[in-house]
């Protein structure tokens, strides 16, 4: 679609969309970050519920894609859905942090962290600006999330009668940019806090705070990030809940998708069994 119909639309909705914030004096930034189907928009619910009238701007590039014009015929094929609407989420995204950053509103932004340039180039405008920055982000194995992404994918058809499918190949980029992400974020100080937790923000993992310009925890948090991942995938409790999921998706996603979600299930019932094996082995 054409850059300059997509601002046209932009500016029709940006007053729905910043209604009702306050400029602060010293505002806060949030920079929420995790593959896809690990739990962002539970733990953005907690955070954001913090603040009296949500006083908070909320910057989902997702949100922004049901502005597309044609939007009902492009849900049809979930496959190209993000794709043909990736401008509608980078006009609305880049437009609204412009316009917190000019008003001083608190912000959080949400996204994958598979590019480490983008959430340290954001956090390090946010510094540049007055803002107090905080990190968000989710410790996830990435054979849960894949599974996810089917999962949500499924549900989101039952309850709406269409799904987005987030394409794999961002995933699985998140997976790995996230530990790049955070650990340059760290290097560079260009945060004053970063928070960390499991999947689906079920526990908090640990916080890192800037403290005279020096981390108070002398560690990267790719080490925390990697060894909260395989501390999950030891959980039996964990698996098994997930597997009881995907088999209630396996039964009633589509048959081209069924092949897929049944490798997956696979691999976390060689998880489990493995697992068992382990306990085994130690008694």
């Amino acid at each position: 679609m054409d850059l300059h119909k997509v601002k046209e639309i932009y500016q029709e909705e940006k007053e729905k969309l910043l209604r009702n914030l306050i400029p602060q004096e010293k505002p806060l930034a949030f920079i929420l970050g995790g593959q896809p189907a690990s739990g962002k928009s539970k733990l953005a619910k907690e955070f954001i519920g913090e603040f009296s009238n949500d006083n908070i701007l909320f910057v989902n590039g997702d949100i922004y894609r049901e502005f597309h014009p044609d939007r009902q015929k492009l849900i049809n094929n979930p496959l190209s859905y993000s794709k043909e609407t990736q401008v509608f989420s980078n006009v609305f995204t880049e437009n609204l942090i412009r316009e917190a950053i000019e008003n001083k509103y608190n912000i959080m932004v949400e996204g994958t962290m598979r590019n480490p340039q983008v959430p340290y180039n954001t956090a390090k405008m946010f510094k540049e600006n007055g803002y107090e920055v905080e990190i968000l982000a989710i410790s996830a194995p990435s054979v849960f999330t894949e599974l996810g992404l089917y999962n949500r994918y499924q549900e989101e058809i039952n309850f709406q009668g269409w799904g987005r499918l987030a394409e794999i190949e961002s995933h699985n980029l998140a997976v790995s940019g996230i530990l790049a992400s955070l650990d340059l974020l760290y290097k560079e100080k260009t945060a004053d806090k970063i928070h960390l937790y499991s999947y689906q923000a079920e526990k908090h993992i640990v916080s890192f705070s800037l403290q005279n310009n020096e981390w108070d925890i002398d560690d990267l948090p790719s080490n925390y990030i990697i060894d909260a991942r395989e501390i999950q995938l030891q959980k039996k409790e964990n698996i098994a809940k997930l597997i009881e999921r995907g088999e209630n998706t396996l039964n009633q996603i589509s048959d081209n998708l069924k092949p897929k979600v049944n490798e997956i299930l696979e691999k976390l019932k060689n998880l489990g069994q493995e697992n068992d094996q382990k306990r085994g082995f130690r008694r």
